[in-house]
């Protein structure tokens, strides 16, 4: 497991919306901020070194995912990966002579924003997007998407784990089905929550395109990458250099790719301690979290290690104030979420609880624990000590 300590004032339950940056990972940016400060562009030596410390990363992030270091692209994020993965196939498509009103992109209802809102932006376009529904797990049916797009479908995208619930969608199962209807279309998967929580191969998904963010992995927030299967056109998001072999203008931040390459190794180095420790975190708090009558599950029975929605009876979702639960957590010094960290402030119910078909009262109301090797299991029995306190009060 990573050496080192990871300094909290309070206990961390919300490792969905970020992890602690690992020591190891501060100290391997660190010269990168300071002495070894070249352009990985130049050509002297400075920026050879540069180079060099930046491919290396690329080579470890590849390595992790089945694919060839020539296809990872480094990005500010996994929302930029995923921007850049949907606007880039889309646009990609209209710069070969195609109109938006002739193309056509499928998701599901349940993605993160950084997928919905791309979609929606291109809906406003001219292109016809289709949402899939999910079921009441949380997964996108492979079955139920078959009759939602023809053979002219330009674009896919389903995510592998739920950033809510921690749903796994069968994205092998849902590649296989549009390709099978629609052999030119670009399939893509935001596997930001899935890196480190389970094995990713990008040839055994069937992907072309796959995003990932370090800060999930106990790495620098700023990094992410995206996976572009090799022989796949994608048009730039951002213009103004050949950095990236011409896919990403724009100076390379050498820091934080190390950073990002770093996190990688460690979460490699440790994977099985790792998961393990993840699994009996997660199962002693659903056996806690069971015997209490008050409390039901959102998150499936066969979601991915590390995420936990629950939610409450009726009677007690009453008395709940969606925000004041969060700050009674906090007052107590415990870290927990409802939901994204991107819609944090927003009051608004989960849109991946009201796709699962949750009420209102339950998907505004529900919280969110997500856990991290670095959990013990006397975290939990504060949380529920705490979570006791606030619903029988």
């Amino acid at each position: 497991m990573t050496s080192g300590t990871f300094p909290s004032r309070m206990i961390y339950l919300d490792n969905s919306a970020t992890t602690p940056l690992d020591p190891l990972v501060a100290e391997a940016m660190k010269p990168y901020l300071g002495e070894k400060f070249g352009n990985a562009s130049s050509i002297h030596s400075l920026g050879r070194e540069a180079r060099l410390a930046l491919e290396d990363s690329r080579n470890s992030i590849a390595s992790a995912i089945g694919a060839d270091p020539a296809e990872i692209v480094f990005t500010s994020g996994g929302t930029e990966a995923n921007n850049h993965a949907i606007k880039g196939s889309i646009f990609a498509a209209v710069k070969s002579g195609k109109h938006f009103d002739e193309l056509s992109a499928i998701t599901s209802e349940a993605e993160h924003y950084a997928i919905l809102e791309p979609m929606d932006f291109l809906e406003s376009l001219g292109v016809k997007i289709l949402r899939s529904k999910v079921g009441g797990d949380g997964v996108v049916e492979v079955e139920g998407i078959a009759s939602q797009f023809g053979k002219d479908l330009t674009f896919a995208s389903f995510m592998l784990v739920n950033n809510e619930v921690g749903s796994i969608n069968p994205v092998k199962g849902l590649a296989g089905r549009v390709r099978s209807a629609s052999p030119n279309a670009i399939i893509h998967t935001d596997a930001v929550q899935g890196l480190g929580r389970m094995d990713i191969d990008v040839k055994e998904l069937g992907v072309d395109l796959l995003s990932l963010s370090a800060h999930k992995i106990h790495g620098p927030k700023g990094i992410g990458a995206l996976f572009i299967r090799r022989g796949v056109k994608l048009e730039p998001l951002l213009h103004g250099g050949s950095q990236e072999r011409n896919r990403r203008g724009g100076t390379e931040s050498v820091a934080l790719a190390v950073g990002f390459g770093e996190a990688v190794r460690q979460m490699e180095s440790a994977k099985q301690a790792s998961r393990e420790q993840v699994r009996m975190v997660q199962e002693y708090a659903i056996k806690r979290l069971a015997a209490l009558p008050e409390v039901s599950f959102n998150s499936p029975k066969d979601g991915v290690d590390g995420i936990l929605n629950i939610s409450f009876t009726a009677d007690v979702l009453k008395r709940l104030d969606s925000e004041a639960l969060l700050i009674r957590f906090d007052m107590e010094g415990i870290a927990v979420s409802n939901g994204a960290a991107c819609t944090s402030g927003s009051l608004q119910p989960s849109h991946v609880l009201a796709a699962m078909g949750k009420g209102n009262e339950i998907a505004s109301k529900s919280v969110r624990v997500s856990f991290s090797h670095l959990n013990r299991t006397e975290e939990i029995d504060r949380f529920i000590e705490v979570l006791q306190k606030i619903i029988r009060d």
